[in-house]
């Protein structure tokens, strides 16, 4: 059995892999949807790349005389045609950044089904050296004040190990997220399947998200205010 690691490497390298994906994808909702979101950039990129030829002249003649070409002419026709290569990978590019950034927020709601348990209130706390292991890769650790943790896990996140926290705050729980490798460029705020949150950007150090549920849910702004002033990024 694959890993997901594994599994969006593969197809990653070999996107027609993604039209057959196998077991894996069938049993696990996080690369399901990146195979789709695959797929669906495989198909703008076709179409991206699709240049129109103009159809020969019905007065033209099948045979061509040769003619002498300055370099410069020769090259005109070349550089279009290259340039419009280049301009529909920039475009295709551009399309997949756009879709990746715009379903960050429900990757991220998504994720919270798999960890159902860790949103118990609870006065258990997680041991400092464990927390500090958990946020050790994503180049991380919390201010002493920060010491409501009540769960702490690495988990996979768009082909990435990142800290999935539970902070047990006065009004209930709140996830917490580190998403080091996700870069947006403003706050955004989402509300769904009965979860509600903030991705905060972290300049130089990706974004952080902030989640709760239920309708007695503590105020994310609140909460991010606090998380932000508890982070410390190490090297």
């Amino acid at each position: 059995m694959i890993h997901c690691t594994e599994y969006r490497r593969r197809i990653t390298a070999e996107p027609a892999l993604a039209r057959s994906p196998g077991e894996h994808a069938a049993s696990c909702a996080e690369c399901a949807a990146f195979t789709q979101r695959l797929l669906a950039f495989e198909g703008r990129l076709a179409a991206a790349l699709q240049l129109e030829l103009p159809a020969p002249s019905a007065s033209a003649s099948n045979v061509v005389p040769l003619r002498p070409r300055s370099r410069g002419g020769l090259a005109k026709p070349w550089f279009a045609m290259a340039a419009s290569v280049a301009l529909a990978a920039v475009v295709a590019a551009v399309l997949w950044v756009g879709t990746a950034e715009s379903s960050l927020a429900a990757d991220v709601v998504k994720h919270m089904a798999h960890e159902p348990d860790a949103w118990a209130r609870t006065d258990s706390r997680v041991p400092e050296a464990n927390l500090a292991a958990v946020l050790r890769e994503a180049h991380v650790r919390l201010l002493p004040n920060m010491n409501r943790v009540s769960y702490a896990q690495s988990c996979m996140f768009r082909l990435h190990h990142v800290p999935h926290l539970v902070v047990q705050s006065d009004s209930g729980p709140v996830t917490v997220m580190v998403l080091a490798h996700e870069n947006i460029a403003k706050a955004q705020h989402f509300d769904e399947q009965g979860y509600r949150g903030m991705i905060v950007p972290m300049p130089g150090h990706g974004s952080v998200a902030v989640i709760t549920r239920g309708t007695s849910a503590p105020d994310t702004g609140r909460v991010v205010a606090s998380l932000v002033s508890s982070i410390q990024w190490t090297p």
